[in-house]
């Protein structure tokens, strides 16, 4: 994701924790700097407990620290349901963020999976569309939900685009998760990913993608055993199959949000 400061600079949150929930609990109450309170908060959700949400939400409005705010919306994001991106007010920390602060917005609002935020990106571009390079990461983001740019051209204003989406909206399911233009579903991302492997194992080159394996190891909680710059061999390929293989015998709901495996 973007970002110079960023804490937690890995595809995915980390591995689940071997404490209890009491014991994070306990861990967060005695917490003083923000850091360490978001690090427990991060540990409540990876083991399906999201009782804690408003205190993040809280935490990322109030931070004055832009590394502490740039993974605080990256959380949000991956926990956040149609609800929370509904509610404005969640969002409060945007109306006064620097361009950092909106380029990790932007980039990292795909993984929300959720058209809910299409109106906060439609807000940012009329605001930001003299930023060249802030607008451009707005205007990808908007395209990876919509497709507008093949539709309606990449000049499309922020008005058009808003049109478009309450047209895309009435012919899709605003209440399901989409990755691009399709309900999104583990097993897809897992069939990219394969197709992606094989060809780099085939030419012994790297994975050279981001953002699934990203996604999958934090839907699933189950890290994908290779990030954009490995080397495919046969081994490594041999792994990406193994992982595959152990995601695929999961009840996995189409259109459906996870994370760490627990639906939200």
């Amino acid at each position: 994701m973007v970002g110079s400061r960023n804490l937690m600079n890995s595809i995915w949150f980390g591995e689940k924790t071997t404490l209890s929930q009491a014991e994070i609990k306990e861990h967060l109450l005695k917490n003083h700097t923000e850091r360490d309170i978001l690090f427990n908060l991060i540990e409540l959700y990876k083991i399906g407990d999201f009782t804690q949400k408003p205190s993040l939400i809280q935490l990322m409005n109030r931070t004055k620290d832009e590394a502490v705010l740039n993974l605080c919306i990256r959380v949000f994001f991956a926990i956040a349901t149609h609800d929370d991106l509904r509610d404005s007010n969640n969002l409060r920390f945007l109306s006064k963020g620097t361009e950092e602060t909106i380029d990790t917005f932007a980039s990292a609002a795909i993984t929300s999976l959720s058209l809910e935020v299409v109106p906060h990106l439609l807000s940012l571009l009329e605001d930001w569309n003299d930023i060249d390079d802030t607008a451009i990461i707005i205007r990808d983001s908007l395209d990876f939900f919509l497709d507008y740019e093949a539709k309606i051209g990449e000049e499309a204003t922020a008005e058009e685009i808003g049109d478009y989406y309450v047209e895309y909206c009435n012919e899709n399911d605003p209440e399901s998760y989409y990755f691009q233009q399709n309900l999104a579903f583990p097993g897809d991302l897992a069939k990219k990913l394969v197709q992606r492997a094989m060809i780099a194992a085939h030419n012994e080159e790297p994975l050279k993608m981001e953002l699934i394996p990203s996604l999958l190891s934090i839907l699933t909680g189950e890290k994908v055993p290779g990030d954009c710059r490995t080397i495919m061999n046969a081994s490594h390929y041999k792994k990406m199959m193994e992982y595959i293989n152990n995601l695929s015998i999961k009840n996995w709901e189409k259109g459906q949000k996870y994370f760490y495996g627990y639906k939200l």
